[in-house]
């Protein structure tokens, strides 16, 4: 052991860490070589735990893999088949995960802050369709694109994440932290949304028919022309949101605070203010 790396290691510091903090790309700790030799001979539960930072994993078939605690800082998984691959607690700081196939993947509690940086993971176009995301922290995480449908993201952590254009029909994001989010033009259709956190979320031309918001926290959200037709957002939090030339058709708005909310143009046919809050009919 060199003195460098006596002196990291006599301070519980790790090398990559570092690097991750300056900057710079993590030193690879094996070969793509050598993780295909690994799992050629030990089979898909070679690589658990192991310290993959930097490898070069892109395209490789990793269908079924156990990459559970697995560190995964700068690592290169674009266009990696991951099919019902178990990524739980793995680390994700920096990783590329560029359209990859994540269907089926159990991602839950993984992070792209375990190193102590926060260089956020990339998911653009990536596919996740029924992924297990429970608990996830992928703050400022880039999903454009990707396919998140009926994915379960209770209680994850996407604050300044950029979800344009991404496809979460029917997922459930249920008590998850989407503030600042980027969401223009993407699909929730029927998502369940319920206590949800979207404060200052920018959602211009999403749709969200049918998705559940009750409860939700919608303060200050951009929602200028979405489409929120059959939404139930009971009891959720609208105050500044603004509405502009959305489609409110057939919504649930019981309870929902309105204070200072911005409604001009809204489509709000067979909507029952009545039992609004704060609504102001201008």
């Amino acid at each position: 052991m060199d003195l460098v790396k006596r002196v990291f290691s006599a301070f519980g510091v790790n090398e990559n860490d570092e690097a991750a903090r300056a900057g710079a790309p993590p030193e690879v700790a094996l070969s793509r070589e050598e993780i295909e030799e690994r799992l050629h001979a030990e089979g898909k539960r070679a690589l658990a735990g192991l310290d993959l930072s930097g490898a070069d994993l892109s395209g490789m078939e990793l269908s079924g893999v156990d990459l559970r605690g697995a560190r995964l800082c700068g690592a290169n998984l674009s266009g990696a088949t991951l099919d019902s691959a178990d990524l739980s607690e793995a680390d994700l700081c920096g990783a590329d995960l560029s359209n990859a196939s994540l269907n089926a993947a159990t991602l839950r509690d993984a992070s792209c802050l375990r190193s102590g940086s926060a260089i956020p993971a990339r998911f653009v176009g990536a596919r996740l369709v029924g992924a297990d995301m429970v608990g996830v922290e992928l703050t400022r995480a880039d999903f454009s694109g990707a396919d998140l449908t009926r994915a379960n993201l209770f209680e994850a952590t996407l604050h300044k994440a950029c979800l344009r254009g991404a496809t979460a029909t029917g997922a459930n994001l249920d008590g998850a932290n989407l503030r600042h989010v980027t969401l223009e033009e993407a699909n929730l259709a029927g998502a369940n949304l319920s206590t949800a956190d979207l404060a200052r979320a920018s959602a211009r031309g999403a749709i969200f028919t049918g998705a559940v918001l009750v409860r939700a926290n919608l303060t200050g959200t951009v929602l200028e022309g979405a489409d929120l037709s059959g939404a139930n957002l009971s009891e959720a939090e609208l105050e500044e949101a603004v509405l502009r030339g959305s489609n409110l058709r057939g919504a649930n708005l019981h309870r929902a605070n309105l204070d200072s909310a911005v409604l001009e143009g809204a489509d709000l046919e067979g909507v029952d203010l009545s039992t609004a809050c704060n609504y102001t009919h201008v």
